[in-house]
């Protein structure tokens, strides 16, 4: 392959991952937004109109950096990506988010970083709007490159071995690690919450 052919083919492969990056993120804080305002519209007089309003505004913010081209502000570390995140969960209701920190080395790529934070913003996503959970730990550590990630409620939990994968675990969340070259892990039973375990570079190949 010419260096000419070999540099367009990697414009390509980085521009469709960039796309598939665009679409995960419409996916995890638009259609939430949205969804969660439609539902709001339909409580009447018991819809908090004051947080309806500033999340709309806050997708409004988003959506101006989208059509321009812009994916929101570059992230910074692994730390502060999900401290946003957790900011923006926060502001869709009273979910108590209690974030612990391992050791961090800022080691993480940006895509790697990017990529973390739209796994865990789902993860909470599917515990706000599934689990019934009032309380969820956060502990995240970085390393040499890689990174463990876990995500706990005390929610209503569900027998796994019955219980369907839906589209935000396997997609938003488990095919992001695995395209990461990592994996995530599910465990919970009845009555007693749901533990996300993400893990990427050195970190795979341990066991939980």
């Amino acid at each position: 392959m010419q260096p000419r052919e070999l540099q367009t083919s990697q414009t390509v492969v980085t521009e469709e991952r960039e796309l598939d990056v665009l679409r995960r993120r419409l996916h995890d804080t638009t259609l939430q937004t949205l969804e969660y305002i439609a539902n709001a519209g339909t409580l009447g007089t018991g819809a908090d109109l004051e947080r309806v309003m500033r999340l709309a505004a806050r997708e409004a913010t988003e959506l101006r950096y989208l059509i321009e081209g812009v994916v929101g502000e570059a992230p910074g570390s692994l730390a502060s990506t999900l401290s946003g995140v957790i900011e923006d969960s926060q502001a869709f209701g009273d979910l108590r988010i209690e974030f612990a920190m391992g050791p961090m080395d800022g080691s993480l790529d940006r895509l790697t970083t990017v990529e973390l934070g739209g796994a865990v913003r789902e993860a909470l996503t599917n515990v706000r709007k599934h689990a019934h959970a009032s309380r969820v730990t956060l502990y995240a550590e970085e390393q040499n490159g890689g990174a463990l990630i876990s995500v706990v409620d005390d929610g209503d939990g569900a027998d796994l071995t019955r219980a369907s994968r839906g589209l935000g675990l396997a997609h938003s969340i488990i095919g992001r690690c695995e395209r990461l070259g990592g994996r995530a892990e599910v465990r919970s039973r009845p009555g007693q919450g749901f533990r996300l375990t993400l893990r990427v570079g050195d970190h795979a190949s341990k066991a939980a």
